[in-house]
């Protein structure tokens, strides 16, 4: 099948399709049913969504947390330490 032929098909394809979405949604009362299940499943979603949001959050929060206490209790309490020594080999 050559390229010419593909994207005819491919436009029928997806128009054909837009149409049905089309048709089930704007459908007077069966679509008012249709609309209402697809918005209590794109609510179910949003929801699951968030709650994925959340903790992940929640974990990169504790992640966090837990660095900066690691951090805070490696750090050297003798500064002689962590200054460069001068001519005489002492701290700065």
């Amino acid at each position: 099948m050559d390229d010419r032929n593909w994207d005819r098909l491919s436009g029928l394809i997806i128009g054909a399709a837009i149409g049905m979405v089309a048709g089930i949604l704007l459908a007077p009362s069966a679509g008012t049913e249709t609309r209402n299940t697809i918005k209590k499943k794109t609510q179910g979603t949003l929801d699951q969504v968030t709650g994925s949001v959340r903790d992940i959050r929640d974990n990169l929060a504790k992640k966090g947390q837990e660095l900066w206490k690691r951090s805070v209790t490696e750090i050297s309490l003798d500064d002689s330490e962590d200054l460069p020594a001068d001519d005489h080999g002492h701290g700065v």
